[in-house]
């Protein structure tokens, strides 16, 4: 398809060639003809012969050679070689037809220089023309080139961000899950109360891991935050009050249905607390801190280090949710992670540039 292309565009521009000499022999042919002289077939075709091959020999090798200054010397080297290669044809008598006016040798020499002169400007025209267009079209290719490397890009990154939240939410069968909660809820609901909301809670976060997104990859602030108290009260209920997180949020001036946010982002953080966190200081609870402020959206996690961990964190869900923030945010979010010897900090700032609700 490709051969077939450049062949029928080659063909194309010979064709061109064509039509652009026989217009121009044509012209001058007439302006001969009008002003009395008679030429013969043979004349033309040999004059022409001549001028053309300068022409080309012009722009395809004297004017690519690197070194420009070369031209100084061929320019003259090729008006004599046109010249003289004219006086050889009319020493053969090869230009002899009626009525041919007579010139002297200073005459000739002007005549012929003149004419060579006129094909090596037309020559240097068409190069120019021809480079030109070249590189019109490379900088085209190379701009559409670099359009469709963004756009694959684009699609390789949201078939990414697609893949791993679909992942969190194939991982189980949701009617399976639903159904054996709402049973269990049926038969712990009269024995123990707490036993009942743990199992309301866990349906809950378990609808929400389910839950689809928008086109954008996202869910509404506000089902983040809600799922994240689902967890601390689940937690809380689990271990008696003994792991303690303080959840504080301040986006007054926001609606939280219009803010967007990566669904389980903050969740993963979170979770993170209770695996490897010391939560159990009533006085110094894990703290978990949601503010809009000057076009960012800014989460921050606090928590005590336990002092005896029986196995060390991989802390996989930290990277993969680095993965998924670059993914998706690109260059608008900041993660700073602080690792210290008695407690653990997080910092996670995400820019909304498009979003006029968190301009300040």
């Amino acid at each position: 398809m490709i051969f077939a292309t450049d062949f029928l565009r080659k063909r194309k521009v010979v064709l061109w060639h064509i039509v652009g000499w026989f217009i121009l022999i044509a012209y001058e042919v007439s302006f001969v003809i009008a002003f009395g002289a008679k030429v013969t077939p043979f004349v033309v075709v040999f004059a022409y012969i001549l001028a053309i091959a300068l022409f080309y020999f012009h722009a395809h090798w004297a004017l690519t050679r690197k070194n420009r200054q070369w031209l100084l010397l061929l320019i003259p080297l090729e008006v004599l070689i046109y010249y003289e290669t004219i006086m050889f044809l009319d020493y053969l008598k090869l230009f002899d037809y009626e009525n041919r006016p007579s010139f002297s040798e200073k005459s000739l020499i002007i005549k012929h220089s003149y004419r060579a002169l006129f094909f090596i400007m037309l020559s240097t025209v068409y190069w120019i023309f021809i480079n030109a267009l070249q590189k019109h079209r490379q900088v085209a290719k190379l701009e559409q080139e670099r359009a469709e490397n963004e756009q694959k890009q684009a699609e390789l990154k949201m078939k990414l961000i697609k893949s791993q939240n679909a992942k969190l939410r194939t991982q189980i069968e949701p009617h399976f899950i639903f159904n054996t909660m709402n049973f269990i809820y049926d038969a712990v609901e009269g024995v123990s109360e707490k036993a009942g909301e743990a199992v309301l809670l866990l349906s809950d976060i378990m609808r929400y891991t389910l839950q689809k997104t928008d086109d954008d990859h996202e869910v509404p602030l506000q089902m983040e935050l809600e799922n994240i108290r689902n967890l601390i009260r689940i937690n809380h209920i689990r271990t008696n009050g003994k792991l303690n997180i303080t959840l504080e949020i301040n986006l007054v001036d926001y609606d939280l249905n219009e803010l967007k946010i990566l669904p389980l982002l903050f969740t993963t953080f979170v979770e993170n607390m209770y695996k490897h966190g010391d939560l159990t200081d009533h006085q110094a609870p894990g703290i978990v801190y949601v503010i809009a402020e000057h076009g960012e959206l800014v989460f921050k996690t606090w928590n005590k280090k336990r002092t005896h961990m029986p196995v060390q964190g991989t802390f996989v869900g930290i990277s993969n949710a680095r993965e998924r923030l670059q993914s998706f945010y690109n260059d608008r979010f900041s993660l700073s992670i602080e690792n210290r010897v008695h407690d653990f900090l997080i910092e996670l700032k995400i820019r909304y540039a498009h979003d006029t609700l968190l301009c300040s």
